[in-house]
């Protein structure tokens, strides 16, 4: 094995440093270990590395390797070798695992490398006149306000006074003032705080007076739309309550002027068990998955809207909400981008805002005649987005907050 050795070691030494290869032994049963150890193993020293080299050697081969120039090389070769011991069946699979290791680092490699060249093609439009559908609800506010002196009362006893009375959206930008819309059907609704109208504002007045008024009285009323419709909230998320379709086991599903229907909640039962056997019988309910949403006022271009955003909520019932990880292991389970591709969410929206904004069939009040929902924003463009792949996710489907402001 020396002699082997020695041929390997003069190539080695004759390489520059930084071409050097790193020199692997491979035995079937090493015999005596401790003495392996001195030479190949952690306990290696330079006189032992280098008395085991040339012990058998001749006289200039052995005066070649002990040169003081090279003994530092010498003993660097053995230190940066390996020997591994195992039969051919080991070291065949020990090869193959590391094939496959680094097998798989190339395809991270090249799927990386892919995803670069696809995010930078997307982002070049493809040269096609296209019509892009945005989230954002056309609104014409209410065009005159109501200023209303509460002198007698603070905030937090009005919103007492208030809670439970059908009244207009209002707001309280402070102690003695109230604002909500100038229109014959609201003043009743505020009869219990004996008010002395100040004025009327202007759109344009109440935005210059009280900046951020708009947003609020607009989300009010937003709010006050969806309750009377079996409409629940919890964190930032609007659903539609299903407790009675729960205990049915049946979907929830809202029926629209157009004849069709869209389904806006789901139970999910699981088989009866007696001592870890199934059985027939009735089916427990699981959970009950709702098609959340969430709606807020937006101004952007000068110009008035309403977002909408799907999302998704749990119940334990149809009304109360799951928390903790067991919604997070639901979420995944849901979380599929080709269920939610953007034609789907569209319809859903488009389906939602004509139920919540459009219906004729059922009897609102009347203030509700000063909002003049539209149409969602369409923009005609020269260049139409690239297609994203199915596997895509929605970022919605990871972040879903209530971000406040109006701009």
């Amino acid at each position: 094995m020396r002699g082997s050795l020695e041929r390997d070691l003069l190539d080695w030494l004759r390489i520059t440093p930084e071409s050097r290869f790193k020199f692997m032994l491979f035995a079937k049963k090493l015999i005596n270990p401790t003495r392996w150890e001195l030479v190949w193993g952690n306990n290696i020293t330079e006189s032992s590395a280098l008395d085991w080299l040339t012990k058998d050697t001749d006289e200039e081969t052995g005066q070649y390797f002990r040169e003081p120039t090279r003994q530092r090389e010498v003993v660097s070769f053995f230190s940066q070798a390996a020997v591994v011991e195992g039969t051919d069946l080991d070291l065949t699979d020990t090869a193959s695992e590391k094939r496959r290791v680094g097998l798989s680092a190339n395809e991270i490699r090249r799927r990386a490398l892919r995803q670069i060249e696809l995010m930078d093609q997307r982002s070049r439009p493809i040269p096609k006149k296209s019509e892009l559908i945005a989230n954002l609800l056309r609104l014409n506010p209410p065009s005159k306000y109501a200023e209303l002196s509460v002198e007698n009362h603070s905030i937090q006893g009005i919103q007492n006074m208030l809670r439970h009375r059908d009244t207009a959206p209002y707001y309280l930008p402070e102690n003695g003032r109230l604002i909500t819309l100038d229109h014959e059907s609201t003043r009743a609704g505020f009869d219990i705080l004996n008010p002395a109208q100040l004025g009327t504002l202007t759109l344009e007045q109440l935005e210059d007076k009280y900046p951020g008024s708009l947003s609020r009285l607009v989300n009010f009323a937003i709010g006050k739309i969806l309750r009377p419709l079996g409409v629940g909230f919890s964190n930032g998320r609007a659903y539609f309550l299903a407790y009675r379709e729960a205990k049915e086991g049946k979907p929830r599903r809202l029926e629209l002027e157009t004849g069709e229907t869209l389904q806006v909640a789901k139970p999910y039962l699981s088989q009866a068990n007696s001592e870890d056997l199934q059985v027939e019988g009735p089916r427990k309910l699981n959970f009950v998955f709702h098609q959340a949403f969430s709606l807020r006022y937006r101004k952007l271009w000068d110009q008035h809207f309403v977002e909408f955003r799907l999302g998704k909520a749990y119940t334990q019932d149809g009304a109360i909400p799951l928390e903790g990880r067991s919604t997070a292991r639901l979420d995944t389970r849901f979380r599929n981008p080709a269920w939610d591709r953007s034609e789907t969410r569209q319809r859903k929206m488009e389906k939602l805002a004509g139920f919540l904004f459009h219906s004729k069939r059922r009897t609102v009040p009347r203030w509700i005649e000063a909002f003049n929902f539209g149409n969602f924003l369409r923009i005609h463009t020269e260049w139409t987005p690239d297609a994203v792949p199915l596997d895509q996710a929605v970022m919605d489907d990871f972040e879903f907050t209530d971000e406040g402001g109006d701009e």
